[in-house]
């Protein structure tokens, strides 16, 4: 009897996790004929954009999280609390990539971002960016609304 309550439990535990996983994905287009996917979790509040992806320590290749502020300006993010290395890419509001850091370096306290508006930040493994072709002028293609781009983005 002990066995099965334990094994219910864990049973429960990774059904919640999964639960909580995000299904959002999003697809770059980084030339006229290349696009790239990732599954992301979506932060849009102040609370999320401020934990982000710190304490994780591993993250699969296609998956992600993009920060999507209400309005453009310049953004900057830093790597406290991040255990792993990250690139982050910065979109303006017209859904194209305006700043690429590539690779920032765990634990980091140096705000790295452009000096122009951006609205949203999707953070991926370090080196997949340059991996994957992305780079400015590669453009999103939003899979779901996000509040900052603006009604070009389809």
């Amino acid at each position: 009897m002990r066995i099965s309550v334990k094994i219910l439990m864990i049973f429960v535990t990774l059904t919640g996790l999964i639960a909580c996983q995000s299904e959002d994905k999003i697809i770059i287009q980084t030339s006229p004929d290349n696009r790239v996917a990732f599954y992301v979790d979506v932060v849009n509040t102040d609370e999320t954009r401020a934990k982000g992806l710190m304490f994780v320590e591993e993250m699969p290749q296609n998956r992600g999280m993009i920060f999507d502020f209400p309005n453009e300006r310049p953004l900057k993010f830093w790597m406290k609390n991040t255990l792993i290395p990250l690139d982050m890419i910065f979109f303006n509001a017209d859904g194209q990539v305006v700043y690429v850091v590539e690779s920032a370096t765990p634990h980091d306290l140096t705000p790295r971002g452009p000096d122009t508006p951006t609205c949203l930040v999707l953070e991926i493994n370090g080196g997949l960016a340059k991996k994957m072709g992305i780079g400015v002028g590669s453009k999103i293609i939003a899979q779901q609304p996000f509040e900052c781009l603006q009604s070009s983005i389809k």
